[in-house]
């Protein structure tokens, strides 16, 4: 299985790669020039401010350079060949760890690389005053700032994998690879203007992955679960369509 996994990782290790170093580029350099225009509390201020619009398009970061992949196998049948050698499911088992993997360092590598820029590169934040910005988390986000940005960069990591795991599912049965890239995406826009328009901002996947979007006082323990339960929910009810409905198998021919 590890072998498998390994074949599959070196299938996307170039696409995985370029897009780990042009956002780990983009957000440290974001992250030690555009806090400029704001007035700071904090050092690791400066790392939401350099990486906030990110949090709106991370799931084109961990669907794009991963899910063409299965999207061509299937087109080009490559999956009757390996049927033969490996069963269809430990070969989208290990691929699917493989695109995991890839979509946590997508994800994990450039925010944790923002943060030390933050924290260590740019000049020390100069505060603004002596009180209390009113953070979620603050205590940790002003002492251990690192350790702060640590935890929440590996959440998003599992917030990726998620979102990864919507776009493998529309590659095992769509046929229409702007669906497949784009569909997560859609998803994501469509179910934050949904509940804010419900006012229900403090459930919204956005909200898990970047709490800071939504008032403080706001946030809960529901607020990191339920967008991410509802996104599970979503990828099963679309199997389930694919499967049940339109009959759509994993491999055809």
């Amino acid at each position: 299985m590890l072998h498998l996994i390994g074949t599959e990782w070196k299938k996307i290790f170039l696409p995985v790669l370029l897009t780990t170093v042009i956002l780990a580029v983009v957000m440290c350099v974001l992250s030690c020039t555009l806090y400029q225009n704001y007035s700071l509390l904090y050092d690791l201020e400066a790392w939401e401010v350099g990486t906030e619009m990110f949090s709106l398009f991370y799931p084109l970061s961990v669907v794009f350079p991963l899910c063409w992949n299965l999207y061509y196998e299937r087109k080009n049948n490559f999956l009757l060949y390996v049927m033969p050698r490996v069963p269809v499911r430990r070969y989208l088992t290990a691929k699917w760890t493989a695109y995991a993997l890839g979509a946590f360092v997508i994800i994990v590598v450039p925010y944790g690389l923002a943060a030390v820029s933050a924290v260590y590169v740019k000049p020390p934040v100069v505060p603004f005053s002596s009180g209390l910005s009113g953070h979620i988390f603050e205590g940790a986000f002003a002492q251990t700032p690192l350790l702060y940005a640590g935890v929440l960069s590996c959440w998003r990591g599992l917030l990726g994998i998620i979102m990864m795991t919507f776009g493998f599912v529309l590659a095992m049965y769509c046929k229409n690879i702007f669906v497949i890239l784009t569909g997560p995406f859609m998803y994501s826009i469509l179910e934050n203007f949904i509940l804010s328009i419900l006012r229900l901002e403090k459930f919204r996947l956005v909200t898990a992955f970047d709490p800071t979007s939504v008032d403080s006082r706001a946030v809960s323990v529901f607020s990191f679960a339920a967008g991410p339960v509802l996104l599970l929910f979503v990828i099963s009810l679309t199997a389930l369509f694919f499967v049940k409905f339109k009959k759509n198998a994993v491999v055809t021919g």
